[in-house]
């Protein structure tokens, strides 16, 4: 199993966009940790939001991986796969990006930082441009069966 596929969008934003995602999530962690690498204007109640959208957001992640097994991969998957529908797949076409907005999200309200915010913002747009690509190449892998998959199931929630 190549765990690297073929990125869906140009590989500057791909790359790009994932990486400042991450970035939000390793900000909230060491701000966590009280290493203040950026400035965090969060109250008491900011706090206790965030870490309950950072749960959900790691259930959500966490659960689409073991929904996918092993067609999990950074990208689209070059070598034949299998069309999963089980699991949070059942209710979200992307579960697994409605996890990483989460947690994203959860970065920006947890630390309300101009730098972590439009971060996060950047990385939430170029994740609904990558999903739009794998979209394409759902409908061309799989045809009328994700037609269908998609005529029944949201994009997000």
């Amino acid at each position: 199993m190549k765990l690297i596929g073929k990125t869906t969008i140009h590989p500057v934003f791909f790359y790009t966009g994932k990486i400042s995602g991450y970035l939000t999530w390793v900000a909230m962690l060491l701000m966590s940790m009280n290493i203040d690498i950026v400035d965090r204007n969060s109250l008491e109640y900011n706090t206790i939001f965030s870490i309950a959208i950072l749960l959900v957001g790691l259930v959500f992640v966490v659960w689409s991986m073991i929904n996918l097994g092993k067609s999990t991969r950074l990208g689209l998957p070059t070598e034949k796969t299998i069309f999963k529908t089980h699991g949070l797949y059942a209710i979200s076409r992307n579960p697994m990006y409605v996890g990483f907005n989460l947690l994203t999200i959860s970065s920006m309200i947890y630390s309300l930082n101009i730098l972590i915010v439009l971060m996060g913002i950047y990385s939430i747009i170029i994740y609904h441009f990558i999903i739009l690509g794998e979209e394409r190449f759902m409908k061309n892998r799989f045809r009328g069966e994700y037609s269908e998959y998609k005529k029944k199931i949201q994009r997000y929630l």
